[in-house]
């Protein structure tokens, strides 16, 4: 699957982490609501085959799943919700059953089955966010190799840097020259959040000979909480809210290719 999404006319960027946990599917769901703020057409690819929760957090309830796509019970076309974005712009999720085993190991037709879905519905779309499932297993191993450039989200604990430094490494060992960038959620300070910059991008640079970017740190917020259970972003509810801002100005950076690896200069 890794050569296809690569010419899509939509950039493709994968949104995985080393551990559950961390806040990923926040991230995407901010940065989907972002691009979609700024006029841009976004579809969101839920691919988390096991434990799918985007359409939860968006507030939207699916009659359909890409589950049903891949059987050839339904076309994608069919499944696709639009989530509720300020001005009415184009967000567009597709939604996937969560515990479906037999999604996380799709064989070569429903592989093809899904880009050529995907293909279909991202032909007039400016982005296309995939969340991937955490952790390095091989269905998501796949989707990243899929993508045109990986977002790594962690947060400052041990453990979750350490699931992240195993990401990179297992990603540089696959494709070394695959753009990642790092987010740093729930930090309690710009000097937790430098701190962990700090070890990933040292490790990396050690071990692996290679420099990472940083797109984006996010602080630990209670206006993140709240949205989530109001189930809406929070980009979309509080956008000037310390998460809020972060993630639009993620976003923005994006847009402008600028990832920096200058922690200060985006807390």
């Amino acid at each position: 699957m890794a050569g296809p999404l690569s010419l899509f006319r939509a950039r493709v960027v994968a949104v995985t982490s080393g551990k559950g946990g961390v806040g990923k599917t926040n991230v995407v769901a901010g940065l989907a609501t972002a691009f979609a703020m700024a006029g841009q057409k976004v579809v969101v690819l839920d691919a988390n085959f096991g434990l799918a929760n985007l359409d939860v957090l968006l507030g939207l309830t699916p009659r359909h799943t890409l589950e049903h796509v891949l059987r050839g019970e339904k076309m994608m076309e069919d499944i696709l919700l639009k989530a509720p974005v300020p001005g009415g712009r184009s967000l567009w999720v597709i939604p996937t059953s969560s515990g479906v085993h037999e999604l996380s190991q799709l064989d070569a037709p429903s592989e093809l089955r899904l880009v050529q879905s995907l293909q279909r519905v991202c032909e007039d779309a400016d982005w296309l966010l995939i969340d991937t499932a955490a952790g390095i297993h091989d269905a998501v191993l796949k989707m990243l190799a899929a993508a045109q450039e990986v977002i790594l989200v962690t947060t400052p604990e041990p453990t979750s840097l350490l699931d992240a430094y195993a990401m990179v490494k297992v990603l540089n060992a696959r494709e070394p020259r695959k753009p990642i960038q790092l987010v740093v959620n729930n930090a309690q300070s710009l000097e937790e959040a430098t701190e962990a910059v700090d070890q990933l991008r040292s490790a990396a640079r050690h071990f692996l000979g290679r420099d990472l970017d940083v797109l984006g740190l996010v602080p630990s917020d209670r206006h993140l909480l709240q949205a989530v259970r109001e189930q809406r972003s929070v980009v979309a509810l509080y956008p000037e809210s310390p998460a809020g801002t972060a993630l639009r100005n993620m976003a923005e950076s994006l847009v402008g290719h600028s990832p920096t690896q200058d922690p200060a200069l985006i807390w």
